[in-house]
């Protein structure tokens, strides 16, 4: 099962994207392990790095999934890291852009988490609306 960390400052999130993130992450749970950090644990060879910023590649949310699901079948990768605007001497495997405007982290965090989450019922070719 994949591990997606996803990196995001130590601010501590408004109350309503933290209730909407752990809502994403219940609903995650039978596709993979999500796990938020304050900062990125050491990166090893294994992990594939998504740097989140608006200067990177819009992405749709078929290609995310097409996306996740080439980087999950290569066999060498066990974690994929979402940083939100990493620094330059950050490893970053790809950039992505969820938005083309500045908005806080603790909002891109949970558009991140919603996006993983219609990812994954993509890749299942399960419905995303009830």
């Amino acid at each position: 099962m994949m591990t997606y960390c996803i990196v995001v400052s130590d601010q501590k999130p408004r109350r309503y994207y933290e209730e909407a993130a752990r809502e994403y992450e219940k609903r995650l749970g039978r596709f993979c392990k999500v796990r938020r950090a304050g900062a990125a644990d050491a990166i090893g060879k294994r992990d594939f790095v998504i740097n989140i910023s608006t200067a990177g590649r819009r992405i749709s949310s078929e290609e995310m999934a097409d996306r996740l699901s080439a980087i999950e079948s290569r066999g060498d990768i066990s974690r994929v890291i979402f940083i939100f605007a990493a620094g330059k001497n950050e490893r970053v495997d790809e950039t992505w852009a969820l938005a083309s405007i500045e908005t806080p982290v603790d909002f891109q965090a949970v558009l991140l988490l919603e996006q993983i989450y219609r990812s994954r019922k993509i890749m299942r070719n399960e419905p995303y609306h009830k």
